[in-house]
C-alpha cells in the first residue's frame, strides 16, 4: 500500500498549523548540523535570541511576526506535571533557525521533526516556546541549566551525550556523507581521500571523522588528508557554494539534511558514506523521566502518521465518489497478513468482498494498537476499523459507532496439550494467566478471581507487554514459559490448525460479537455495512471464508512422512528430472520440495488456494504464463519456473547451498519477507549471507511485534519458512543417499 505523503498533504497540514498557532513558526525549519559535538559551558552573559522572525507563508507573502523566542526565560528543571501546569513546552533550537525562510517541501526529516513536536504540543494543549542559542555547542548546556525542556535540533545520539542526557526513541536516522560538486567525476573511496581538499568545521564530529580516517587509512607513503578549516558561521548552502566554485573539493553533511538541500539544489551530489547510520533523537534532562516517557509514547503512536494520506472526512457518498474505502486494521494472522505473496486475513477478505460489491477499491492502513486505530478513524485517515473488536462500555464512550456483529466468539482458556484439562473455574486454583492489561481478557479474569474468593481459591494474573500479540503469548504457553492464557475462540482455532501442542479448554464468557467501527457521523456507511453483514452472514461466501481461516487445517500433509521406495521417489520422477534439468536444479531437491508441498498429489489444494504438485498460487501461475495447475507437468513447471525466478533475484556471490535455502524460504513465505529477514539479520549482528543460524533466526523474530512493525513487508509466521527449509533439507539428504543425480 502506498502511504507516502504528497505535496498537497504538507501544504494542507502546514496551513492548519499556521491557523492553529497565531505565531508563525515555520521559519524554524531549516536546521544547522547537529554533528557539531563540542559542548562548551555557556558564559555568564549567555545570549538567547529575542529577534523578530521574518518568514514566508504558503501564499509567498513575507510576513513579519513577533518572535516567540524569549530572551528572559527563568531557570526551571520542571518535569512533566509542572510543564502541563505552565501550559508551555520550552524547545531549544539552533539560533540560525530565524535566518531562514521556509518553503514547504516534501523533505522527510525536517518536515517530520518539526511537525512531530508541534503536534505533540497541540495534542497536550501546550504552547511551543522556542529558545534559540547562538552557538550549537551551548544548546545542551542550556538544557542542563534549565533554560529549556527539550532540544530539537537534528541531534545525533553519541555515547558522550548519553552519559549526560536522556534521549527519546529515534525520530530519524542519518549517515555522514561526502558531498562534492555535481561536475566532479573522479571515483573516490576511503583510501583515496588524501587527494581531496575537504572542508569541515573544527571541533565537530565531521572534523573528528576525518581525523579518524586520517589515522586509520592514511599510512605508508600516502599523505595526510587535506582538511580545510571552515568558518564556524558558514551555513550549509555556503559550504556547498565553496565546492561548486572549486575552492575546495568536498564537504561532509548528514544524509537526512541532504534530502532537504537536494530538493532545490542540483549542483551537488553524494559520493561516499563515511560511517554507520546513526539515530537522531530529542534530548531531555536525566531528571525528567516523565517528560521522556510522554515524548516516547507520542513518537511511537504517531510515527506512522507521517506516512498517511490526506485526511478525508465524509460519509458513504464521499467514499463512492472517491471510489475508495480505507480500512484500518492490525497486521496479524486473524486480520490481515501477507502469505506467499498474497494478501490474506478474515477481516480483510470480508471488507474486500464488501468493496467488490460496491464497485470501489479497498486501501489498507495498518495501525499499532487500538488507540492509534481510533485516532486515525476520528481524524479522517481511514473510514472503517476491522480488527476483531468487541463493543465494551469504555469503547462505547468514544465518538464511534459499532456495526452489527459479523462474528461471534467466546473467551477460552489456552493450555498445553499434555496439561490436565481445566473443566471448571475451581481448577484454576494455583494457576497463572498471562494477558495484556489493556485486553478484555484482563477484566474477565479479575471477575472470575472475585468469584473464587468466597471459595478460598486463587489464581495469579500477570500482565505481558502491550506490544505482545496473542499469537506470541500462545507460543510461550506451548514452550512452557507461560502457564495459561486467555484468547478468543476464533484465534485459538487458527493457532490449533498450526500447532498440535495446545488445546482450548474452558470458556469463561458467553458468545460476544466482533464488530466494525465507523465515525458517529458516517451513518450511511454504517447502514451499508450492516446491510452487507445481514446479507452475507452464514451464507456461501461467509462460510467458505470462515472455514478457510478457522476450520481448515494448515497441516494438510504429514511433515514427517518419508518415501521409503528404494527404486523411485515418486511416480513423477522422470518429469521432475526433465524439468529440473531444464531450469538447472538438482532433481532430488525438487522432489523433496514436491513431497513437502503436495505429497506428490497433483490435485492437492491448500487452505490459501495454492494448487498442483508444487502448490503454486493462481496469481503466480499467471505471472509465469501457466494455466491448469492440476495437470502434473503444468504444476511442476510453474513451481520450478518460479523457483528459478527467485534464484535469479539473489546475488550470484552467495554460497551455492545458501542460495538454495534462501530460494526455498522465499518460495514458502515470499521474497519480500526474505529481504526483511536479511535486513533484520544485519541489524541483529547476524550474517545476512548465511541461512542456518543466521537469517533463519531473523525469520523467527519477524513474528514478534517489535520487529515486524518495523519491517517493510510486516508480519510473517517465521516458523513456517524455517521448518520448510529444514524439512526439505532432510528429505534431500535422504534422497541423495538413495538416488544418484542424473543431470
Amino acid at each position: 500500500m502506498d502511504l507516502n505523503l504528497n505535496r498537497t498533504f504538507y501544504i494542507k497540514n502546514l496551513t492548519a498549523y499556521l491557523k492553529k498557532f497565531s505565531l508563525l513558526l515555520l521559519s524554524l525549519l531549516v536546521l544547522i548540523s547537529c554533528s557539531d559535538d563540542t559542548e562548551t559551558k555557556p558564559s555568564s552573559k549567555q545570549e538567547i535570541s529575542e529577534s523578530k522572525i521574518i518568514t514566508q507563508d504558503i501564499n509567498n507573502r513575507i510576513i513579519p511576526k513577533e518572535s516567540i523566542i524569549s530572551g528572559h526565560e527563568t531557570q526551571s528543571l520542571a518535569d512533566w506535571d509542572s510543564i502541563i501546569k505552565s501550559g508551555k513546552l520550552r524547545i531549544i533550537v539552533p539560533h540560525s533557525f530565524q535566518y531562514n525562510d521556509f518553503l514547504p517541501r516534501e523533505s522527510k526529516s525536517y518536515n517530520n521533526e518539526l511537525k512531530l513536536i508541534l503536534r505533540f504540543c497541540e495534542d497536550n494543549n501546550l504552547t511551543p516556546n522556542f529558545i534559540s542559542s547562538k552557538h550549537f555547542s551551548n544548546m545542551l548546556p542550556l538544557l542542563n541549566e534549565g533554560k529549556g525542556d527539550i532540544v530539537v535540533a537534528n541531534l545525533t545520539i553519541t555515547e558522550n551525550r548519553k552519559e549526560k542526557f536522556n534521549f527519546t526513541i529515534p525520530v530519524d536516522h542519518s549517515t555522514e556523507q561526502l558531498v562534492v560538486s555535481n561536475l566532479f567525476e573522479k571515483k573516490i573511496s576511503i583510501e583515496t581521500l588524501d587527494s581531496l581538499k575537504i572542508g569541515a568545521r573544527e571541533n565537530t564530529s565531521f572534523w573528528d571523522t576525518l581525523s579518524k580516517i586520517n589515522q586509520k587509512h592514511i599510512k605508508g607513503d600516502r599523505q595526510d588528508l587535506q582538511i580545510i578549516k571552515l568558518d564556524d558561521q558558514l551555513s550549509a548552502d555556503e559550504k556547498f557554494n565553496l565546492i561548486v566554485s572549486g575552492k575546495i573539493d568536498a564537504v561532509i553533511e548528514d544524509s537526512n539534511r541532504l534530502a532537504l538541500f537536494k530538493e532545490y539544489r542540483n549542483d551537488i551530489k553524494t559520493v561516499l558514506n563515511l560511517g554507520e547510520e546513526r539515530p537522531i533523537a530529542w534530548a531531555v534532562r536525566k531528571k525528567n523521566p516523565d517528560l521522556l516517557k510522554q515524548l516516547n509514547r507520542y513518537i511511537r503512536t504517531e510515527k506512522l502518521l507521517q506516512h498517511l494520506p490526506d485526511r478525508r472526512l465524509g460519509d458513504f457518498d464521499s467514499i463512492k465518489q472517491r471510489r475508495q474505502l480505507r480500512l484500518i486494521t492490525r497486521n496479524n494472522a486473524s486480520t490481515y497478513f501477507l502469505w506467499k505473496n498474497k494478501l490474506m486475513g478474515f477481516e480483510y477478505e470480508l471488507l474486500k468482498e464488501f468493496t467488490k460489491q460496491e464497485k470501489i477499491n479497498l486501501k489498507v492502513l495498518v495501525a499499532n494498537d487500538f488507540q492509534q486505530m481510533t485516532h486515525w478513524l476520528e481524524q479522517g485517515y481511514g473510514d472503517v476499523i476491522s480488527a476483531g473488536l468487541i463493543q465494551t462500555p469504555e469503547r462505547s464512550k468514544l465518538p464511534i459507532s459499532f456495526s452489527a456483529p459479523y462474528l461471534f466468539v467466546q473467551e477460552v482458556i489456552v493450555q498445553r496439550k499434555d496439561d490436565k484439562d481445566i473443566t471448571s473455574i475451581q481448577n484454576l486454583d494455583g494457576r497463572t494467566f498471562f494477558v495484556r492489561k489493556s485486553s478484555t481478557y484482563w477484566g474477565t479474569l479479575h471477575k472470575i478471581q472475585n468469584q473464587l474468593r468466597n471459595e478460598n481459591k486463587h489464581f495469579t494474573i500477570n500482565a505481558v507487554p502491550e506490544s505482545m500479540e496473542t499469537e506470541e503469548i500462545i507460543a510461550k504457553v506451548i514452550d512452557g514459559e507461560y502457564d495459561l492464557t486467555l484468547t478468543d475462540s476464533n484465534v485459538i482455532a487458527i493457532e490449533k490448525s498450526w500447532h498440535n501442542q495446545l488445546k482450548a479448554s474452558l470458556s469463561l464468557t458467553g458468545e460476544r460479537g466482533q464488530r466494525w467501527l465507523v465515525r458517529n457521523t458516517d451513518k450511511q456507511l454504517l447502514i451499508k455495512l450492516n446491510q452487507f453483514i445481514k446479507k452475507e452472514y452464514k451464507q456461501l461466501f461467509y462460510n467458505v471464508t470462515y472455514n478457510k481461516y478457522f476450520k481448515n487445517s494448515r497441516q494438510l500433509f504429514d511433515a514427517k512422512k518419508r518415501d521409503n521406495n528404494n527404486k523411485s521417489i515418486s511416480a513423477y520422477d522422470d518429469l521432475i528430472k526433465s524439468l529440473a534439468k531444464e531450469y538447472d536444479f538438482d532433481w532430488r531437491l525438487i522432489a523433496a520440495q514436491v513431497n513437502k508441498e503436495s505429497q506428490f498429489n497433483p490435485k492437492a489444494k491448500s487452505w490459501a488456494g495454492a494448487k498442483g504438485l508444487l502448490q503454486v498460487m493462481p496469481r503466480t501461475a499467471r505471472e509465469v504464463s501457466i494455466k491448469d495447475l492440476e495437470k502434473p507437468e503444468n504444476g511442476l513447471r510453474a513451481g520450478i519456473k518460479y523457483m528459478r525466478w527467485i534464484d535469479d533475484q539473489l546475488s550470484s556471490e552467495l554460497p551455492a547451498d545458501v542460495q538454495v535455502w534462501f530460494s526455498l524460504a522465499a518460495y514458502n513465505a515470499g521474497l519480500g519477507h526474505l529481504k526483511d529477514a536479511r535486513n533484520l539479520a544485519t541489524k541483529e549482528g547476524l550474517n545476512a549471507d548465511r541461512w542456518f543460524g543466521h537469517v533463519e533466526k531473523a525469520f523467527l523474530l519477524l513474528s514478534k511485534p517489535q520487529y515486524y512493525k518495523k519491517a517493510r513487508y510486516g508480519y510473517v509466521r517465521g516458523t513456517e519458512p524455517v521448518s520448510y527449509v529444514k524439512h526439505i533439507q532432510a528429505l534431500y539428504e535422504l534422497y541423495s543417499k538413495k538416488h544418484t543425480d542424473e543431470a
